[in-house]
């Protein structure tokens, strides 16, 4: 369970700092992987339209959205008025309750699409989201751990909803500069600048490598840096250093 823990204080780290949906995007899938799973789907229903982060496959999320399941799917259309975890598994079509949502469920499987946990997320008005945690087969370590660690997991998805409402769709005021870096990583340039491992770093800053590593490749990324002594440079010419 250290693992487990520290996977998922890595993950609340690093959505203090992210910005952009990218971002968002290989947060949710490296914690989806270190807790066990294959995949993650983050769905938000807003009064102009859905909005969906995922890892599943490019083919499957357009052929859903096309198809209208998102109308449909059993996850998303359970009662909301409290925050709860769904758990589902795509060989129970059977127990669909229309012709659509049995083929939903297959061809959730076609696309080896097995299984997984579902956060229903309530909002108000016509909001809804969801954060979901998928894997492509089932085993019984898999079922025991999300039998225990219900609550954990419940936090991860509401944490996760909580920092992409707060940014995604965010806008700056006209002709405001927006600096392309986030505080923390900046924090990881300067030491870096400085001379500092990554583990120095890490250390200084109370997390762990990984979660450094994470803000420095962030930073080359958005400074659209060669390397990280490039981003260094660059970071100095356009006075983003603390």
């Amino acid at each position: 369970m250290k693992d487990v823990k520290r996977a998922c204080d890595e993950f609340v780290d690093c959505l203090h700092t992210v910005q952009t949906e990218d971002d968002f995007r290989r947060v949710a899938e490296r914690a989806a992987h270190a807790l066990g799973f294959r995949w993650f789907a983050y769905f938000g229903q807003r009064a102009n339209g859905p909005n969906l982060i995922s890892s599943y496959p490019k083919s499957w999320t357009s052929h859903y959205f096309r198809e209208g399941y998102h109308n449909i799917d059993p996850v998303l259309q359970e009662p909301r008025n409290t925050s709860r975890l769904f758990l589902w598994d795509g060989r129970e079509a059977r127990s669909a309750r229309s012709p659509k949502e049995r083929r939903l469920f297959d061809d959730a499987l076609s696309f080896k699409i097995r299984t997984g946990l579902t956060v229903r997320i309530p909002s108000s008005q016509n909001q809804f989201a969801a954060f979901t945690l998928a894997v492509d087969e089932r085993s019984l370590g898999l079922d025991r751990f999300i039998e225990a660690s219900q609550e954990m997991l419940e936090m991860v998805g509401l944490t996760y909803h909580a920092h992409v409402s707060a940014r995604i769709g965010r806008t700056s005021a006209a002709g405001e500069i927006v600096c392309p870096l986030t505080q923390r990583e900046r924090q990881c340039l300067a030491w870096v600048s400085d001379g500092k491992t990554m583990q120095d770093i890490a250390q200084l800053l109370g997390v762990s490598s990984r979660g450094v590593k994470f803000h420095l490749d962030n930073a080359r990324r958005n400074l659209a840096a060669l390397t990280l002594p490039h981003a260094v440079a660059l970071a100095f010419r356009q006075g983003l250093l603390p």
